[in-house]
């Protein structure tokens, strides 16, 4: 069997040195692209610190995050879940998305939750920004002139994507019923509250009844 992770990485470095080359002015130095699954939803991120560092250039404490370390690099990571859905050309635009905040943060320009600096990056290389719910212009997608470049210049090997990553499905578990209501059989006073206590009705004096679980 091929070396999955090994080729997958091979091409999206290949695919970089393009990107980086024609629509970054080969700004970008060089990161560390990984592929694993994140947490949530998100096809990738980019790590705003440089995470990686050559044991051989260490005078200081290693597990220091050094922004001055010129042989330290930062990290593009894409989530190999959303590989089963996205095709190669999603993929790419993933690429692009997470190389439009590289650029923006070793210019020092802050595009948190997508700002207005972010989509003017984003725009300029090709990709169509739209507004969405609490991810300010983070939906992107690739213009039909960004497609056609990728397709005519890029030229993406589809077949190394033919792979993404399964994971585990975890079983729904019933939710367990937290509060119940407690009705006073004289005065018919509703309240609730936590599984078999003793509560009394202040204007009755009577015992509450607690009522059925599946109610």
């Amino acid at each position: 069997m091929a070396n999955i992770i090994g080729l997958m990485t091979q091409e999206l470095f290949r695919i970089f040195e393009i990107v980086n080359r024609e629509k970054f002015n080969n700004e970008l130095p060089l990161p560390v692209i990984t592929i694993q699954h994140n947490k949530g939803r998100v096809t990738g991120h980019f790590l705003t610190a440089k995470n990686w560092r050559n044991k051989e250039n260490v005078v200081d404490d290693k597990f220091e995050v050094d922004e001055n370390d010129t042989a330290a690099q930062y990290e593009i990571n894409l989530d190999p879940r959303w590989f089963y859905e996205h095709d190669v050309f999603d993929i790419i635009e993933t690429l692009i998305h997470e190389c439009c905040h590289y650029w923006n943060k070793i210019h020092n320009i802050e595009d948190g939750n997508h700002n207005k600096k972010f989509k003017t990056i984003a725009e300029r290389v090709g990709l169509i920004c739209e507004r969405g719910q609490g991810r300010g212009y983070g939906f992107t997608s690739l213009s039909d002139e960004l497609r056609d470049w990728i397709d005519e210049i890029v030229k993406p090997d589809q077949e190394v994507f033919n792979y993404y990553f399964v994971g585990t499905k975890k079983e729904d578990k019933p939710r367990e019923k937290k509060s119940f209501k407690y009705t006073c059989p004289c005065c018919v006073l509703l309240i609730k509250g936590k599984r078999d206590i003793e509560v009394k009705c202040a204007e009755c004096d009577e015992i509450m009844e607690m009522e059925d679980e599946n109610d």
